[in-house]
């Protein structure tokens, strides 16, 4: 039997609270590890009352680190100081991995699509940030934190992500990290999301197309008579701007494969390099018409979305991998 490894997990919001399509992807991740036995402890900025107690029972002295989205939220008033994460990067013995950009943007909208510049200053300007991208908070006096946090990447064992586009932004502003890039295949629950074969009664909807990042100047632009219905909890003052489309907030995720099967056109068309997009494969799973275009990670993958057998073991093939990796590293330290 494989000996159980002792891990720490941190991330700055705690996927057990909190349902986003990054927090689902990091639950799964942590549920699957569990399940081979591994002792894994959940370090976490949010919720606010669980912070101190999850720093407290953290493993002192782990076989691994497990880090993704150290400085999501940039909004946040608090996050884990730069000490704290120092003192994970000087032990080697860490693997990061991101479901956006967050920990090489903070402004929750990567303008520059990863053409950073000097990696100090962002490329546009506040007013194109409030105006064009039509954003209400967040401009951090133009900060791009891409220098200040290469160590974070370039010093990690390897470096997760969601899709071959999505590495291959930061492959391009860290070419250090070419050759210790993971892919993590997407990991949806396929006996949730099927199709239930009833009635279709929204032509087209989009989850978060209401911003600018997610496209919706794409999509206006396609679509300028249709009425597309937006969901998700972000970006509603650009639809009410313009006049477009109907904002219905967000969806529980329990209530999503009714939702989506509701849905006959599921619109995907960002403007930024798309992550992966994990609602991409639950609405082709869920039987709806997809209208992408290139800018969508989940079709870079080998795989169609639409195929339920994609989807067999990939957590429990990344975990293979990261055993590996943590073996590798053992073996190393103890050299």
């Amino acid at each position: 039997m494989k000996k159980k490894l002792k891990i720490n997990f941190l991330s700055h919001l705690n996927p057990f609270h909190y349902h986003g399509g990054g927090e689902q992807i990091t639950n799964a991740i942590i549920r699957e590890g569990r399940e081979r036995g591994h002792d894994i402890k959940v370090i976490a900025m949010k919720p606010k009352k669980f912070r101190l107690t999850s720093r407290v029972l953290k493993h002192r002295i782990p076989d691994l680190w497990l880090l993704f989205d150290v400085f999501n939220c940039p909004e946040a008033k608090d996050h884990f100081a730069r000490g704290f994460i120092d003192s994970i990067i000087s032990t080697g013995k860490y693997v990061i991995g991101q479901n956006a950009y967050s920990d090489i943007c903070y402004l929750n909208a990567l303008p520059c699509n990863g053409q950073t510049g000097d990696g100090r200053k962002c490329v546009v300007t506040k007013d194109d940030y409030y105006g064009k991208f039509g954003n209400s908070s967040g401009w951090k006096n133009g900060y791009c934190p891409v220098s200040d946090n290469k160590r974070l990447f370039t010093n990690a064992l390897e470096c997760i992500f969601l899709s071959p586009l999505h590495a291959s932004v930061f492959e391009t502003i860290y070419p250090e990290i070419t050759d210790k890039t993971y892919i993590l295949k997407p990991l949806v629950d396929v006996e949730l999301f099927t199709d239930k074969k009833g009635t279709r009664d929204i032509k087209y909807a989009s989850y978060g197309g209401m911003s600018e990042t997610k496209g919706f100047y794409n999509i206006r632009a396609k679509f300028p008579d249709e009425h597309v219905v937006f969901f998700g909890s972000r970006g509603e003052h650009l639809a009410e701007n313009y006049n477009y489309g109907e904002v219905i907030g967000r969806i529980p995720y329990e209530e999503m494969p009714d939702f989506l099967n509701r849905v006959e056109n599921y619109i995907h068309m960002p403007r930024w390099p798309e992550p992966h997009g994990l609602i991409i494969n639950q609405a082709a799973l869920s039987g709806c018409n997809l209208i992408l275009n290139d800018m969508v990670g989940a079709t870079t993958h080998e795989t169609d979305p639409a195929d339920r057998a994609g989807y067999e073991n990939n957590a429990s093939e990344f975990w293979v991998h990261l055993e590996e990796v943590a073996k590798r590293t053992k073996e190393m330290n103890k050299g």
